[in-house]
């Protein structure tokens, strides 16, 4: 019995490393950083989290359709999504440079992002769902409600990761706020080109 379990187990598991693996995929890291630099990395942690809720749910949603109703992902909506993420990832940048021009002109940049890190967690999850729910037929997980677990398993390596990641960047941007104001808005330029650049890739490579 333990041996029959043993594979199954590593399977899941399995989903779970994925999970974490995927959050430090380059657009992501684009986006998260690119969203804490707006406020000196103050609410790096929760622009993480909401960001991995919206990853999730979107991730939930279609594989709900795909695992448990049988229906197919169009190619269309997996372009459209991706093309979404590049134009996001272009619009973080570019606020990201916006907020660092209020920093220095020493306007408050405090704003309310949380629910837009939502938004931008359920596209990228939109665009990232396919690869994810390909690999589930591959690796054995042919019964639905397997797959489904793997697919919740997915998502708590991933949010687990990206809290690890948001209390990264808040103890960084805490850390260059004291004393090192300039290298701090290094950091923060660096981030929204980044962010800028892999938006232009994906729209490129589309």
């Amino acid at each position: 019995m333990i041996a029959e379990t043993t594979p199954l187990f590593s399977i899941l598991l399995l989903g779970f490393a994925a999970g974490v693996v995927h959050a430090f995929d380059p657009d992501h890291l684009a986006a998260v950083s690119g969203m804490s630099g707006r406020d000196k990395g103050r609410h790096s942690l929760r622009f993480a989290l909401h960001w991995g809720l919206g990853h999730g749910l979107a991730v939930i949603a279609v594989a709900s359709l795909v695992l448990l109703a049988g229906t197919a992902i169009p190619f269309e909506f997996s372009a459209f999504a991706e093309a979404m993420v590049g134009w996001m990832l272009i619009g973080i940048g570019g606020l990201s440079f916006y907020h660092l021009w209020r920093q220095h002109q020493s306007h408050d940049s405090k704003q309310g992002v949380l629910s837009s890190a939502v938004l931008i967690g359920v596209i990228h999850g939109s665009a990232g769902s396919a690869p994810l729910l390909a690999v589930i037929p591959a690796a054995g997980l042919a019964n639905p409600s397997l797959g489904m677990f793997h697919v919740l398993l997915f998502n708590l390596g991933l949010i687990v990761a990206m809290a690890a990641l948001g209390f990264a960047l808040r103890g960084g941007f805490s850390r260059l706020s004291r004393g090192h104001q300039w290298l701090q808005h290094a950091v923060q330029s660096v981030s929204a080109v980044f962010a800028i650049g892999f938006g232009f890739f994906l729209l490129l490579s589309q």
